[in-house]
């Protein structure tokens, strides 16, 4: 079998260099990526940036996609979406599915904050895992037995201002955990990926009601408190306005940013 050379392309900047496995060089992503591509990430991982894309040769995928929660998307030279981008890098040609994902379909272009957040095993600039304090390490050995530290960086969110966003995963079979800590290092919360039909009726129906003129994105996040209650990020797009809006489960408006 004939491994797949690539070329890792960062957010910023133009350079080259030889490896073992070919050049590597660097670019915009955006420029790169075909707009089918860059939507599809827009519509269904609002919730994440693009940490950087692998191009690749002898690969029944053309691009990979590494996002800064982990994920991994894979997708063909016209921007066509093939799953998993792990299981690509080698050209492989496997199913579309990746483990615990299940935002596909919506054809509308939403929100999406494109950058750059490294930090993780791709390097670039979040937080290195070894400089997270011990009272975030000691809340995940205390409270996720057997997971591991896979990313770390920061993130503004209205009410709690500057925050730490914490991937975390036990193994390759199961998604990400992100774990939001506040700047001082308390535990916030946990956030996760969901479907936007799948939030409450009475989130919706408030969205419906004060935001009838904006685009609503296929995902949003649920966020799970330290006292369990349950609380929503929605994510919404008007022309070249992006809008947040953080509520409770009963269509209560917390913020919006």
């Amino acid at each position: 079998m004939f491994f797949a050379l690539i070329t890792l392309v960062f957010v910023m900047g133009s350079c080259s260099k030889k490896d073992q496995k070919g050049t590597t060089s660097q670019t915009s992503q955006t420029t790169l990526l075909p707009t089918k591509a860059s939507t599809y990430v827009e519509i269904n991982y609002p919730d994440a940036t693009i940490d950087y894309v692998l191009v690749l040769a002898n690969s029944s995928a053309k691009f990979v996609v590494a996002l800064n929660t982990t994920e991994e998307l894979a997708f063909t030279s016209e921007g066509s979406f093939l799953g998993d981008g792990r299981n690509y890098h080698h050209g492989n040609q496997p199913g579309d599915s990746i483990p615990g994902d299940s935002i596909h379909g919506d054809t509308t272009h939403c929100w999406h904050h494109h950058g750059h957040h490294g930090g993780g095993p791709h390097g670039g600039h979040g937080i290195p895992a070894d400089s997270l304090s011990s009272l975030i390490k000691d809340y995940i050995a205390a409270n996720f037995a057997g997971y591991t530290i896979l990313h770390a960086d920061y993130d503004s969110l209205c009410v709690d201002g500057l925050v730490k966003e914490v991937m975390i995963g036990n193994n390759d079979s199961v998604p990400p955990i992100k774990l939001i800590f506040s700047a001082t290092d308390t535990y916030l919360f946990q956030a996760s990926r969901v479907l936007y039909s799948d939030v409450p009726q009475a989130v919706k129906d408030y969205i419906t009601a004060n935001y009838s003129s904006y685009e609503v994105c296929n995902a949003a996040e649920k966020y799970i408190l330290a006292d369990n209650s349950l609380q929503y990020m929605v994510y919404l797009r008007l022309d070249r306005s992006h809008l947040r809006l953080r509520m409770l489960a009963d269509g209560t408006l917390i913020c919006s940013q």
